[in-house]
């Protein structure tokens, strides 16, 4: 009877599973299609690079993807078999919850290993291979990553800001340079237009600016002096290679395991810098965790909620998972600051989630009210109402 049941509700969960985890990773891929495509269009870039560029960031998604997508797979699940009273029949011919249990456990376990896979191997090994791509990109088309009313720090010494950039991105209109690199003189540079002449061989970006002013002041601000100028040309050189002439040094989010954890013992100083690592390193861990924890918490839902229905589903595993990810920023920014020890800051949201799936699996196990719900379900039910307007729904 059990791997009949365990069958039928694990084949139902793969479905929602797949569905959500496609649904998932396209929504959160949106804004980087959005942004990449822009190289495309106006930028010269090759789509094969774009496609590229785009399969070098699904690691990354992916790990935020699976833990979401198993919550929803086990919440609607459970959902459906409590609203088609298929729970109660089960209980009916003796089954306890926990001996439902299992196939959601299952489904969990597959996708923290998944989870595990592509935070420990797959996202590293993605984000070293997008940043060479557009570390070379930068070098053969210099002018791709200059923005539009954006401040640009990329280059040393230097802070560039143009107030709009042509479709071709050679040509900037409103320009302003601050440039420190100069220790005794602070420049700031304003002109009309400038013109980039930017060449793929070199590791430099000239600048021909057009109609401007050149205000020089000492750094004890005892003199100052304004130049005018028709033409003027500025070389900005591009951020330096490695040591070694070729590789990019990785950060903290390019690093496997090995380097990553080299690199926090040999630390002379636990600074910031040193808390950002620690808590790099233990969310490779505690975030594939998650997949386990909410999936205990969506099966204790699915069972507990009284409304049933995929809008239902879906407006409350948002709100559990957006109750998680406020947790996680927040321990982040307390972790890498110091307030919280870093490697217990990143298993907060793990600890407090997971002592609240346990706490809501006992009692469903045992039929009690669980107050707390109340909260969550109206969050749910502020989000279900706004997915319904946004689909059309009366």
């Amino acid at each position: 009877m059990f791997r009949i049941t365990y069958r039928y509700i694990l084949k139902e969960m793969l479905l929602i599973f797949a569905i959500s985890l496609l649904t998932f990773t396209f929504v959160l891929l949106v804004a980087k299609i959005f942004t990449l495509t822009d190289l495309v269009v106006n930028k010269g870039v090759s789509p094969g690079i774009l496609v590229r560029l785009i399969g070098y960031k699904l690691p990354y998604i992916l790990v935020y993807a699976f833990p979401m997508s198993t919550l929803m797979a086990v919440l609607i699940t459970f959902l459906r078999l409590s609203g088609d009273s298929e729970i109660t029949a089960l209980k009916a011919c003796g089954v306890s919850l926990y001996q439902l249990l299992p196939p959601a456990l299952v489904l969990s376990t597959i996708a923290s290993l998944f989870t595990g896979y592509m935070a420990v191997y797959a996202m590293p090994e993605g984000n070293r291979a997008f940043k060479e791509i557009v570390y070379r990109l930068g070098r053969q088309k210099a002018y791709v990553g200059i923005r539009p009313r954006i401040f640009n720090d990329d280059f040393k010494g230097l802070v560039l800001y143009v107030n709009n950039v042509d479709t071709s991105g050679r040509e900037l209109g409103g320009v302003f340079i601050s440039d420190e690199r100069d220790p005794r003189l602070s420049h700031a540079i304003v002109a009309r237009k400038a013109i980039v002449l930017g060449d793929g061989r070199q590791k430099a970006l000239g600048l021909r600016l057009i109609d401007g002013e050149i205000h020089y002041d000492s750094k004890d601000l005892k003199s100052s002096d304004t130049v005018r100028f028709k033409t003027y040309e500025l070389t900005l050189n591009l951020p330096q290679l490695g040591k070694h002439g070729g590789a990019i040094e990785p950060g903290n989010s390019e690093m496997g395991l090995k380097q990553l954890w080299q690199k926090i013992r040999t630390a002379e100083v636990k600074d910031a810098k040193y808390n950002v690592m620690v808590m790099e390193l233990q969310e490779k861990f505690s975030i594939p965790f998650s997949c386990l924890i909410l999936g205990v918490v969506g099966m204790s839902l699915g069972v507990k909620t009284k409304s049933n229905g995929y809008s239902a589903g879906v407006a409350t595993a948002l709100a559990i998972f957006l109750v998680y990810y406020v947790l996680l920023s927040a321990c982040r920014s307390f972790g890498e600051c110091g307030t919280l020890p870093p490697a217990l800051g990143a298993w907060i949201p793990n600890l407090l989630l997971g002592s609240l799936s346990v706490a809501m699996f006992v009692k469903a196990s045992r039929e009690t009210p669980f107050k707390s719900l109340l909260v969550l379900d109206r969050l749910a039910k502020k989000i279900r109402l706004f997915i319904e307007a946004r689909a059309g729904y009366r």
